[in-house]
């Protein structure tokens, strides 16, 4: 029996299920969050709702509800390990200001877990500063690994 892949998502993979319209490579992957554990912080909520905040009104805000309490029953809920914060301090004093990137990649390295975004340029980053990238996983290479 093999097991499941385990994956963190970043935030762009919660934002559909909250109302917020996203890119089409973020929807194929979601297609598929049903072959694998999908994992997620309460930082990637905080900074959805900062989302919401700009774009969804008042009376929408029942879509937003039905979403939070989806996220929360389909997805596992991961703490942030004391370690991710050490290690994405690093990261934000090495040039990536995006403390939420570095604190999702750093927990995925802490929990062992395969971190799937579609920041490109913060995957180019951890190359260019020889970090390693084996557990961050771009769309194309998570539909290649589950379809």
């Amino acid at each position: 029996m093999t097991s499941r892949l385990k994956i963190l998502v970043d935030t762009s993979f919660l934002l559909p299920a909250l109302g917020i319209d996203v890119e089409g490579e973020v929807l194929e992957c979601i297609k598929y969050f049903h072959k694998v554990d999908v994992h997620y912080t309460e930082l990637s909520l905080l900074e959805a709702f900062w989302k919401i905040l700009k774009i969804i009104s008042m009376n929408d805000m029942d879509i937003v509800i039905e979403g939070l309490n989806a996220i929360r029953i389909t997805y596992k809920l991961v703490i942030i390990p004391s370690t991710a914060y050490i290690s994405a301090f690093k990261l934000y004093h090495e040039g990536h200001k995006d403390l939420i990137d570095n604190l999702l990649y750093s927990t995925s390295r802490e929990l062992n877990l395969k971190f799937l975004t579609i920041d490109y340029d913060f995957i180019n980053f951890l190359r260019s500063k020889k970090y390693l990238t084996d557990n961050v996983l771009t769309p194309r290479e998570f539909l290649r690994i589950v379809s």
